[in-house]
C-alpha cells in the first residue's frame, strides 16, 4: 500500500484512515461557548433552527442541519436537462454544545458533550477572534490562542482516558489468551506497543494522532477500533469581525497559524459570521446583496486592497466544501428527464459499491456502469439533454466491477437482480 499523507490535501487523506467507510459521514463544530457555532451552523443551513442565544450553553443537544453542497457540475446539469426533480448532495453538520476546561472531568455539561464530539466523523474546531462587549466570553476575555489550547487539551484529555482503558483492555485480553493470573503483567502484541507509544506520546504534547505521518497501516487497524476523539479530521475556522474580514487582516491570524503548524498543522479558514449574517439578511433580494457586496469591496479597497484581493464574498461554500473534503467524500450524478441527482460517495469507492447508494440491488446485482466524464459531456453535448454527442465521440465509456469512481462521474448502472437474496 501506498503510505498515506503529503501537502496535496492538507493531510486529509492521512486522517480520513482512521474513519467510518460510509457516505452519510458528519462534520461537528466544536468550540468554546459564544464563538459562533449555532450562529454559523444556521448560515450553513440557510435556517434558524439552532437557538442561538448568547447563553454559554443554549445548544445542549446537537444541532443537525443538513447543508446543501455548492457544485457548479450539479447546477450545469440541472439547467441542462430542466427536470421537474432535482436532488443536490448535502452534507451533514452537527452542532455540539461549548466546551470550557475541566469539560473531559464533566466541567459544564462535559462529558455529554465530549461523546457527541465522539459520535461525528470530522471537526469544524471554531475559534473567536472578534471583540464585541454584547457577546460575553467563557473566560471574560478574547484569546484565540488561549481557546485553542482549551480545546485541543481537552479532547486530548479525553483520548489520553480512552488510551488507559485500552491498555487495560488489551491487558486482560492477553491474560485470558495465555491463561495468566489477574496480576500477572503480560507481553502485549508489538504492534500495539508501538501504537499505543505513539499516540500517547502525540497526546501528551496536545497534538491530534490523526496528524502523524508514521504510522504503519497495521498500527492504523489498532487505532480505528479505539475511536479516539483526535484521529477525525479537523478544520479550523477563525469567526473575525466583519471589519477584520474584509481587510483580510487579524492581530490573531499569524500566531493562530504558527499554533496550527506547532499542533501537526491544518486548513484554517478565516470566517466573519458578522459579515455572513449582513449578507443572508437580504433573502432572496439579489440586487440588495449585490449592493451590500460592492459596498463591502469598497470599503476593502478604502483599507488599501486591490483586485481579486478586494472582493468580498462569503465563505459558506468553502466552508462546506471543506468540511466534504475532510471526509474525503464526492460526487456522481445521475440525469435524465425526470430527475437530476448528485449521489455522495467516499473517495476511492468502486463501481458496484457506488451503484449500491442508490439501491442494495444494484450493488448485489452489478453488471456494469456506463460512465461519462463532466467535462467531456460539457464540451460535447451541443446543447442536448442527452449522451448522443458524447457517445459519437467515443467518450462513452463502460466500466466494469474494479472501476474507481472519480469525482463529477456521470453514470448509469446496467443491473439484474432475478431473485431476493436468502438471508
Amino acid at each position: 500500500k501506498k503510505k498515506d499523507g503529503g501537502d496535496d490535501d492538507l493531510g486529509l487523506m492521512r486522517a480520513a484512515r482512521f474513519g467510518r467507510v460510509k457516505n452519510d459521514l458528519s462534520m461537528g463544530f466544536v468550540g468554546l461557548p459564544n464563538v459562533g457555532k449555532s450562529t454559523l451552523t444556521n448560515l450553513l443551513a440557510g435556517n434558524s433552527h439552532a437557538e442561538a442565544a448568547n447563553y454559554p450553553f443554549c445548544t445542549i443537544d446537537p444541532n443537525v442541519s443538513q447543508c446543501v453542497v455548492p457544485d457548479k457540475k450539479f447546477e450545469y446539469l440541472a439547467q441542462v436537462y430542466k427536470p421537474p426533480s432535482v436532488v443536490p448532495a448535502v452534507l451533514k453538520i452537527v452542532d455540539i454544545a461549548g466546551l470550557i476546561k475541566g469539560a473531559s472531568e464533566g466541567a459544564g455539561l462535559g462529558n455529554a458533550f465530549l461523546s457527541h464530539i465522539a459520535a461525528v466523523d470530522g471537526i469544524f474546531h471554531l475559534v473567536r477572534a472578534f471583540d464585541n462587549d454584547e457577546v460575553i466570553h467563557v473566560d471574560d476575555s478574547v484569546d484565540p490562542i488561549r481557546d485553542l489550547e482549551t480545546i485541543e487539551m481537552e479532547l486530548c484529555l479525553k483520548d489520553r482516558e480512552s488510551l488507559s482503558k485500552v491498555l487495560d483492555r488489551e491487558k486482560e485480553k492477553v491474560r485470558k489468551e495465555k491463561g495468566l493470573s489477574r496480576a500477572a503483567d503480560p507481553p502485549l502484541p508489538e504492534l500495539f506497543q508501538s501504537a499505543f507509544e505513539k499516540c500517547r506520546a502525540l497526546l501528551e504534547k496536545n497534538t491530534p494522532v490523526q496528524t502523524c505521518t508514521d504510522f504503519k497501516d497495521a498500527e492504523v487497524e489498532y487505532i480505528k477500533e479505539w475511536q479516539l476523539i483526535t484521529t477525525k479530521p479537523q478544520v479550523y475556522i477563525v469567526n473575525m469581525s466583519q471589519k477584520n474580514f474584509l481587510r483580510k487582516g487579524s492581530k490573531w491570524l499569524p500566531k493562530i497559524n504558527q499554533w496550527v503548524q506547532n499542533h501537526g498543522g491544518g486548513q484554517i479558514l478565516p470566517v466573519s459570521c458578522e459579515f455572513e449574517e449582513n449578507l443572508s439578511a437580504y433573502g432572496d433580494d439579489k440586487e440588495g446583496k449585490e449592493a451590500f457586496l460592492k459596498q463591502c469591496t469598497e470599503e476593502a479597497k478604502s483599507m488599501g486592497l486591490k483586485g481579486p484581493q478586494a472582493e468580498a464574498k462569503s465563505m459558506i461554500p468553502r466552508i462546506i466544501r471543506s468540511g466534504r473534503a475532510a471526509l474525503c467524500l464526492q460526487s456522481f450524478y445521475t440525469c435524465g428527464p425526470k430527475e437530476v441527482r448528485a449521489w455522495t460517495i467516499q473517495k476511492g469507492t468502486l463501481a458496484p459499491q457506488a451503484a449500491g447508494v442508490i439501491h442494495t440491488d444494484f450493488e448485489r446485482g452489478f453488471i456494469k456502469a456506463e460512465v461519462c466524464n463532466f467535462e467531456d459531456f460539457k464540451a460535447l453535448h451541443d446543447g442536448q439533454a442527452s449522451m448522443a454527442k458524447v457517445k459519437e465521440a467515443g467518450k462513452y465509456r463502460q466500466e466494469g466491477k474494479t472501476y474507481k469512481m472519480q469525482d463529477g462521474d456521470i453514470c448509469v448502472f446496467m443491473h439484474n437482480v432475478t431473485a431476493s437474496k436468502k438471508k
